[in-house]
């Protein structure tokens, strides 16, 4: 599939992947290919990718898939313990080493079926210990067509995606890139300043992050007339960061969907609906249905990994309204105050309202036996200061008193992991007294 598109484009000089000063063509990706092939295909069948360049990675990865076999790849914050014990459970080789040497296996016939395993995806869910989920060619590559047409994306552009590529947004991104035969620019985030200068010097004109990094491109009021896809996930965008985002690029398709590592793509919405209806995230992604039970979100849908579609839940709850979904929020992220059930979503998805809010979470903390506190923590656009009893007054007004949090906690930045999503973990494990409640 992958390969396939490939060799299409193996004749051409057209660029393939750029990356930092490197840039490989469709024909020299090819050829490192069946270099790799050569090193790899006697090898066992399962793979850790632990390098630290991520094209390396990426290149090890695509060599994999051409020979049928597996690749898990290692989170840069996957400790070298947790690395060990997997490639155990796994019986997987760590790779982390360069790949060397000049021969070549010129002959890939390896024709992948749709039910072929090709990747196993890190999530450490609510635990933080990390669990394999593992993806089939069917439930990846039968998205890829609708992603094209819903994002607006074709052969010709050029697609921005972080390296951190154990994030599974990330990796399908630009997979989905190379699978179209366009180009993929991989960036990072250390070099944030500098993303619109790589934009405007490469003419990229799609980009997919999370909404954190949407921020820091907006923050810097780039000129970019020929961005013309900006696709976000895994978590909710602001509606300021959605306007200023629209403002800046209106020119671009701004898609936020929702979804998760073993369902794939279930819902999105575009544009002025993402800052006019906050509580949705949408209408069905294309081949999907979406049912509800007892308020549990469960999907029919080609996109969903083998181990989950016996039960294609992952535990969010939430309701359908006129064809679109609202999640209220994750089962384990639901709290029970005084016999009413709270969900933390609900409160941050208010919260999130507030004109100079840029980022919340809720999460919930144990202060004594049976008793516990809901901790609202928050920060504001540019690093404004904002007054909590503002903050307070306006969530009065769209929620229950009941539901209000017990304290209201500024912070300069919250956590974030190293996809770029909120770190809730983290903030459940700042002790409360080093934090300026007001």
């Amino acid at each position: 599939m992958i390969y396939q598109s490939i060799q299409n484009k193996a004749n051409a000089a057209s660029e393939a992947i750029i990356y930092g000063y490197g840039r490989i063509s469709y024909a020299k990706l090819q050829d490192e290919i069946h270099r790799r092939a050569a090193y790899f295909k006697d090898l066992p069948q399962t793979f850790i990718l632990a390098h630290t360049n991520e094209l390396e990675n990426l290149l090890n990865f695509l060599t994999l898939m051409s020979l049928g076999k597996r690749s898990v790849f290692a989170s840069r914050n996957v400790s070298d313990e947790q690395r060990l014990k997997l490639a155990r459970e796994l019986d997987a080789r760590i790779v982390t080493e360069d790949i060397t040497g000049d021969d070549r296996l010129d002959v890939l016939d390896y024709q992948p079926k749709d039910k072929d395993i090709f990747l196993g995806v890190l999530s450490s869910g609510t635990t933080g210990i990390p669990k394999v989920i593992w993806k089939d060619y069917g439930a990846w590559f039968s998205a890829f067509s609708h992603q094209s047409e819903v994002f607006g994306i074709n052969s010709e552009d050029k697609v921005f995606v972080l390296d951190a590529l154990s994030y599974s947004a990330n990796l399908n991104s630009a997979l989905h890139a190379l699978w179209l035969g366009a180009t993929l620019v991989m960036g990072s985030l250390k070099n944030a300043r500098k993303w619109p200068e790589l934009f405007e010097k490469e003419q990229v004109s799609s980009v997919f992050m999370v909404p954190s990094h949407y921020r820091l491109l907006a923050d810097q009021s780039p000129d970019l007339p020929q961005l013309r896809s900006l696709v976000s996930a895994g978590e909710k965008l602001d509606p300021q960061t959605a306007s200023r985002l629209l403002e800046l690029f209106p020119a671009s398709i701004l898609t936020e969907y929702y979804g998760a590592a073993e369902l794939g793509h279930i819902a999105y919405h575009q544009n002025q609906d993402i800052i006019d209806k906050p509580a949705e995230v949408g209408k069905p992604f294309p081949g999907v249905e979406i049912r509800i039970e007892n308020q549990l979100i469960k999907v029919s849908s080609p996109y969903v990994s083998p181990d989950y579609r016996h039960d294609a839940t992952v535990r969010d709850l939430g309701f359908v309204e006129d064809g679109r979904l609202v999640v209220l929020g994750r089962e384990g992220r639901m709290f029970n105050r005084r016999g009413m059930n709270i969900f933390a979503e609900e409160i941050e998805n208010a919260a999130l309202q507030f004109p100079m809010i840029s980022e919340v979470a809720v999460v919930q903390k144990k202060i004594s036996d049976n008793k516990y506190n809901l901790l609202l923590y928050f920060s504001g656009h540019d690093k404004q200061s904002i007054q909590t009893q503002d903050l307070r007054a306006f969530l009065l007004k769209v929620l229950p008193k009941e539901k209000l949090p017990n304290a209201f906690i500024e912070l300069d930045e919250l956590p974030h992991q190293l996809s770029g999503k909120i770190d809730f973990n983290a903030l459940s494990k700042r002790p409360v007294e080093e934090d300026s409640i007001a």
